[in-house]
């Protein structure tokens, strides 16, 4: 993206706006949820996600692969 003087200005507060948002926003399905780890254990890979793809990805049968949501089949 490309802004000059006063769009510049406009331009960042967007995207800050943008960043914020997606803290509380799932990366699988779009609802709201907040920033957590696999079974909610510290040290580990931390996304934001929903308690109900939370419990799915915890459970490793939720996954993003090359940027498209997958199901692990049982």
């Amino acid at each position: 993206m490309e802004a000059e003087g006063a769009d510049r200005s406009a331009l960042r507060a967007v995207v800050a706006a943008a960043e914020a948002e997606s803290m509380d926003t799932c990366e699988f399905c779009g609802a709201p949820g907040s920033v957590r780890t696999r079974n909610d254990e510290p040290g580990r890979w931390r996304k934001p996600v929903c308690a109900a793809c939370h419990r799915r990805w915890s459970a490793h049968r939720l996954m993003i692969v090359h940027g498209v949501v997958r199901e692990r089949q049982r």
